[in-house]
């Protein structure tokens, strides 16, 4: 009779205990995969208004190889002078 009444009161605590945990893992769980999809969803641009600039393209297009040299000087310049 005494070891029912302290398995029953010791599932009870048991039992209670776990209703915190389970909605705090699920919190984290969700937060953890919302960070995972903003980290992969690209670097954000160097200016501070989220939008990137026509030197910001014209520097990427350059570093990806799509401009040459000289055509990278002249639309650069090009961008500086309405500047």
């Amino acid at each position: 009779m005494i070891l029912t009444a302290l398995s029953t009161s010791v599932m009870a605590f048991a039992g209670g205990f776990w209703f915190l945990p389970g909605p705090l893992l699920l919190v984290l769980l969700i937060v953890g995969i919302a960070l995972l999809v903003r980290g992969r969803s690209g670097s954000a641009p160097s200016t501070g208004g989220g939008r990137e600039t026509g030197i910001d393209v014209l520097e990427r297009r350059f570093a990806e190889g799509e401009l040459g040299l000289e055509e990278y000087r002249e639309r650069r310049s090009a961008l500086e002078e309405k500047r």
